[in-house]
């Protein structure tokens, strides 16, 4: 049995101690005698998640597909390579490698960081985010469906009205520092799509 996982930090076992051998990911596979695909990466969107199940991978070898949604405000431009947005609260750290000038764009924007200051402050709204969290939603439903490979959707987006199989949340007893799930939140998670596999 083969298990393809994707996600952002919350699959990929941000904060723990060696997070291959103690996320959620590995912990059911253990459990299920399974070969453990984990493509997650902190600050990652689920735009980087539809381009994963669409286009790098192939979902057909795989026996199971368990893909965390995270926030919608993320995404990815590329620029010789994938070049993940992820905004927070503070500006500085909105783009993971900033660099150069972005050609095409006119004389309105200096470098990337402009643009996507920009795009965030004045493009973008509630409306947009809910939307388009509502298409990755249904693109990744939908896709694995017409693959035939069964599929375990989960989100750490809690403010989210979608209805997902699982939306992962911690609590003081659960999370690491910086609020990611510690070693018993990954045992939790693991338990509870154990329980729904």
């Amino acid at each position: 049995m083969k298990i393809y996982f994707d996600g952002c930090s919350w699959t990929k076992g941000a904060e723990l101690i060696q997070p291959q051998k103690k996320r959620y990911s590995r912990l059911i596979c253990d459990d299920l005698g399974a070969e453990e695909t984990n493509l997650a990466l902190s600050g990652g969107s689920n735009d980087r998640i539809i381009r994963n199940l669409l286009v790098e991978n192939n979902i057909e070898e795989y026996n199971l597909a368990i893909i965390q949604m995270t926030f919608p405000v993320r995404t990815e431009y590329h620029d010789k390579n994938w070049i993940r947005v992820n905004p927070s609260n503070d500006y500085s750290n909105w783009l993971h490698g900033l660099h150069g000038d972005i050609k095409g764009l006119g004389e309105n924007f200096s470098d990337h960081n402009d643009f996507w200051k920009y795009w965030y402050m004045y493009i973008t709204n509630k409306k947009f985010f809910d939307v388009k969290e509502k298409i990755h939603y249904e693109t990744i439903k939908s896709y694995c469906a017409s693959k035939g490979v069964p599929l375990i959707i989960c989100s750490n987006n809690r403010w989210s009205k979608l209805k997902f199989d699982l939306v992962l949340t911690t609590d003081k007893n659960t999370r690491s520092k910086m609020g990611h799930p510690n070693i018993i939140g990954h045992q939790l998670i693991a338990k509870a799509m154990l329980d729904k596999i």
